[in-house]
């Protein structure tokens, strides 16, 4: 059916329309994820993906002379890039039969929730009477972004088979409907974007088009765009090693201890625990951890309602507390004595604990914590532990296990409660995917009191496995790699930090050929850490990456391919067993590719620790009675059905009204040649207003340069985007987890007076000028405008005056390229040269 007089009027598309006309700068381009590394490269490779359209779409978007058509794909394309990147406000350029074969600036800006009607009205109010007129371009040169996707409806009269592939567009689409069958075309960059990507696009945009086709009063965010369904996970294990036997199936009512007691009878002589305190056998494990139940306080009458606090370093003794906590019925509360009193003292109020297990070291540090407390040293010499008097408690699956802490670098922190069966459950599903079980060696890098912890913990004593209990921030690289191969390690789980650490030295000695899996996460992983892996690593080894949030432990996971060194970022792959996956939009919606990442499953935790209202905000349960949980973590989903990572909903940050990505200039700073480490954090400076501020490290003893990286990161992104400073550091500051500590990070020292004065009349004019206009007493010739405190509206103050006291007519353009008062008064020079 024709769609000639069908488009809706937005309410206000009138008006809307000319004010985004006139101030396109204020959207940013389309921030579509790349799958490959952006890179400081100016060459691009282009490619071409088309797709066929039937009979039926073909004969909606025949060209009409109300141009009614050309507006409606436009709309649908919008709304399938929406659906890729989660954005509704973004620019792009569009040659429609409206404007003219010359692409013109549009601003796409709309409500998901509203009818396509009204995106499809808008645009065509946007475009209608724009043909010879090239709207926008003054705008952009007054500072608006570069688009980064082009749009083209090509007709017979058009007089040109050309799309806009080949202006530096990382998409480039053509509905092309001269054809027979009409094509929709689309030229992309395959240095960012893979084939199977540019060809689901296509499909997306198609099975968009034939929905709002049919129903076009469908609130955006409702239409489809997937035409089939995801494929199933596809459910892996490692190969197994000889003589490995699966541990067997969790009982519906099974916990823990039940658990742990029937793997210390059968494997009773092996080596259960080792580390700087010595080794313990699962019997003594057993039996020793039997004896601590004595001396701690009855739980109450309620089973699995009571809290024993545990104060301990990372040795055997934490692992010690772990199960005679749980042995005596209560659920841990893990502190880290690295921690100041102050903040553990917060906890163990918060946690409400019956008691407080702690190293024989720390028991005096214990007893001025928790005062009102039995306090309860762990046994230091294990052979004259012995266990007489009272049996110790096996609490069943519903009964709370731990009450972990998170970090709270990021925000108050929350006591996330989890029960031992789902423990249990999580335990099970990472040794049965990773082949644990007798004659395995699982260091213990993460601390007892993150989820990480939890996993190689749990995942190793619940098999018959060894735990090896290793302080990766005690090691140099060196050494690191040599305590693991003292420890035999064959499962190696640590975070990218721990892993880059354990890489960067020592490739080919041999100490890690013990190793036959890796597992990654608590961090985004790279593809030059799959890179790293390989040259480090026996042939034989694999590497996983994963997410699990502590409020649902083990979720997904990825077994990382060659291929997958070429990526921008690891996939954390596909939920585990028990455990489903969905994306949601802002309004909760579920979405197929870009979105919030839900995790569904009788497995996630039970909520926060009193405090209902987080718990509320974050977990629902539905009406079949199966929990969710929101992570806040962004994902999308990749053509094979596999996720990626693609930051935190809550770091998106607004800078002079545009979105800005933090975790994305990161990714960028990372993969110069002159940074080994880079982090990016939000400023909101008294005087400077938000801006972001970057941290980075050198690989090398030379350091990088503020400038060359301001002005490299400001080719590849809006200006909005561009960090205010680039501070090089020795190294980041790392917390308790190993993880990147950002409230330790350093306020940049305020830029000193330039010390190089103007060496012409025009240097000194310009640098005058920059002065006023940004506020400095003075600048040098070389400093970065950026770096010295510009932004885009200085950018148009500053050149306007330039005009106005200097004559000069200087493109942003031109500026941007290198943005230095040296390059700003060659450029006055040569302008004023040519006329």
């Amino acid at each position: 059916m024709p769609l000639h007089g069908t488009a809706g009027t937005h309410p206000s598309a009138t008006t809307e329309a000319a004010d985004g006309l006139r101030t396109p700068a204020g959207a940013a381009p389309l921030d579509l994820p790349a799958d490959l590394p952006r890179t400081d490269r100016l060459d691009r490779r282009p490619a071409t993906e088309e797709l066929a359209l039937p009979a039926g779409t073909a004969d909606r978007l025949r060209p009409s002379e109300d141009h009614r058509p050309a507006a409606f794909a436009l709309a649908a394309l919008c709304a399938v890039l929406h659906r890729h990147t989660g954005q509704d406000d973004f620019l792009l350029r569009a040659a429609l039969p409206a404007t003219g074969p010359e692409p013109v600036l549009l601003h796409a800006r709309f409500d998901p929730r509203a009818p396509f009607t009204a995106l499809w009205g808008r645009l065509h109010q946007d475009t209608a009477g724009r043909a010879g007129v090239p709207v926008g371009r003054p705008a952009e040169e007054a500072g608006a972004e570069v688009p980064t996707v082009a749009f083209r409806y090509l007709t017979a009269d058009d007089g040109t088979r050309d799309g806009p592939g080949d202006a530096p567009y990382d998409l480039a689409f053509t509905l092309d409907t001269a054809r027979t069958p009409m094509v929709l075309r689309l030229a992309y960059d395959a240095g960012l974007h893979e084939r199977a990507t540019a060809a689901r696009l296509l499909r997306h945009t198609r099975t968009l088009l034939d929905a709002a086709g049919d129903e076009p009063g469908r609130p955006v965010a409702e239409l489809p765009v997937e035409d089939e369904a995801v494929a199933a996970p596809r459910i892996w294990a490692l190969p197994a090693p000889a003589g490995h036997l699966p541990p067997p199936a969790a009982g519906v009512t099974e916990g823990l201890v039940h658990r742990f007691k029937a793997v210390a009878a059968a494997h009773g002589d092996r080596p259960a625990l080792r580390g700087p305190s010595g080794e313990l056998s699962y019997a003594d494990l057993d039996r020793i951890t039997d004896a601590v139940v004595l001396r701690l306080p009855r739980p109450p009458a309620e089973e699995g309602t009571g809290r024993v606090a545990l104060l301990c370093a990372h040795d055997t003794g934490a692992v010690l507390g772990v199960w005679s906590a749980l042995k005596a019925g209560a659920a841990y509360v893990p502190l880290d004595p690295r921690l100041d009193d102050t903040r553990l003292a917060a906890i163990l109020a918060d946690a409400g604990a019956d008691a407080l297990l702690c190293d024989a070291g720390l028991a005096d540090r214990a007893a001025a914590l928790a005062p009102a407390l039995p306090v309860v040293p762990l046994p230091t010499a294990y052979d004259a532990v012995d266990r007489t008097g009272r049996e110790v408690t096996a609490p069943a699956a519903d009964a709370m296990a731990y009450v972990l802490y998170t970090s709270g670098t990021t925000g108050t922190p929350k006591g996330v409660v989890q029960t031992h069966g789902n423990v249990l459950r999580h335990a099970l599903t990472y040794a049965t995917r990773l082949r644990l079980g007798p004659g395995e060696r699982v260091p213990l890098l993460a601390r007892y009191s993150f989820d990480a912890g939890v996993m190689d913990l749990f995942g190793a004593l619940l098999t018959g496995a060894c735990l090896e209990v290793v302080d990766p921030s005690a090691h140099s690289p060196a050494s690191l790699r040599a305590a693991l191969a003292s420890a035999g390690a064959t499962v190696v789980h640590c975070t990218p930090t721990v892993f880059r650490h354990l890489t960067s030295a020592g490739h080919g000695d041999g100490a890690l050929d013990t190793v036959r899996v890796v597992v990654l996460g608590g961090e985004e992983a790279t593809g030059a850490d799959a890179a790293a892996f390989r040259a480090a690593f026996p042939a034989h080894a694999r590497l996983v990456n994963g997410l699990g949030p502590t409020e649902c432990t083990l979720a997904l996971q990825h077994l990382v391919e060659p291929a997958d060194a070429l990526r921008a970022a690891l996939p954390v792959g596909r939920p585990v067993e028990g455990i489903e996956v969905v994306l949601t939009d802002t309004t909760g919606r579920p979405t197929e590719v870009f979105g919030e990442l839900v995790l569904r499953g009788a497995h996630v935790a039970r909520g926060y620790w009193h405090d209902p209202e987080r718990t509320a905000a974050a977990f629902t349960t539905d009406a079949g009675g199966t929990p969710s949980y929101r992570t806040g973590d962004l994902a999308r989903r990749l053509p094979d059905g596999n996720l990626v990572f693609c930051g935190r909903r809550d770091q998106r940050v607004k800078i002079r009204g545009q979105w800005a990505e933090p975790a994305e200039v990161e990714k960028l700073l990372r993969v110069h040649p002159t940074v080994g480490q880079a982090a990016v954090v939000v400023d909101r400076h008294p005087s400077h207003g938000t801006r972001l501020l970057g941290y980075v490290t050198s690989p090398t003893f030379l350091p990088p340069d503020e400038n060359e990286l301001l002005g490299y990161l400001g080719r590849q992104l809006p200006s909005h985007a561009v960090p205010a400073r680039v501070v090089v550091l020795d190294s980041l500051p790392v917390g308790l987890t190993g993880k990147l500590d950002r409230s330790r990070l350093p306020a940049p020292a305020e830029p000193a007076p330039g010390q190089e004065t103007p060496r012409t009349a025009t240097e000194e004019a310009v640098s005058r000028i920059w002065c006023e206009v940004i506020g400095l007493a003075s600048i040098g010739p070389r400093e970065h405008f950026v770096g010295s405190g510009g932004d885009s509206m200085h950018l148009m103050e500053m050149l306007s005056r330039i005009g106005d006291e200097l004559g000069a007519d200087v493109m942003p353009g031109d500026f941007l390229a290198s943005p230095t008062v040296e390059t700003l008064a060659r450029l006055v020079d040569d302008d004023l040269a040519a006329s």
